[in-house]
């Protein structure tokens, strides 16, 4: 599958072109105070635990990937193997941070980072079940950077789901 030099470059341009949106986004949230990264020193500590398990995490996601590789020859591109095991890595750290009440910071608030998820997610899911459909997901048997949008989708709406499942479990251990 030999792709043009023009293609290549669109592709690039399309990442940085997303990149540069996203640090848009979250410097606006952090102008509007809606994000602000103040934890105490409990939560502080609950997040290095998060890293630490995030980071072997994506040690082990990585060896799997390149050992699939090896057994089963190339079953995705390089950068759709690499997304795969970063999001099974954000999950990780994420669901510890969200289990050890370490999420979110002091001046956050659950209900907007909810929604900002579900939009997050949402979005990203959309946009994968397009280039499903236009067959840009699996070329020639093999999964390809068509995946990305999904593959982040599916990440940001599994964090929804268990920061909403915690959340819940919360409320309800506090009416107890």
């Amino acid at each position: 599958m030999n792709l043009s030099l023009g293609y290549n470059f669109g592709i690039l341009a399309a990442v940085l072109v997303g990149a540069l949106v996203g640090l848009g986004i979250i410097a606006l949230l952090f102008r509007l105070k809606i994000m602000d990264l103040t934890f105490d020193e409990r939560q502080e500590r609950a997040r290095g635990q998060a890293y630490k398990y995030g980071f072997w995490t994506l040690m082990a996601c990585l060896l799997l990937y390149g050992f699939s590789d090896m057994v089963l020859g190339r079953w995705c591109d390089v950068i759709a193997g690499v997304m795969l095991c970063a999001g099974v890595a954000l999950v990780m750290f994420a669901s510890v941070c969200i289990v050890k009440d370490a999420y979110l910071s002091l001046k956050e608030k659950p209900r907007t980072i909810m929604i900002l998820l579900t939009v997050v997610g949402s979005l990203n899911l959309a946009i994968g079940i397009m280039n499903w459909k236009n067959g840009r997901v699996v070329r020639d048997g093999i999964l390809t950077f068509g995946a990305a949008n999904g593959i982040c989708g599916l990440m940001v709406l599994v964090i929804l789901v268990v920061y909403v499942v915690n959340h819940l479990l919360a409320k309800r251990e506090d009416a107890e």
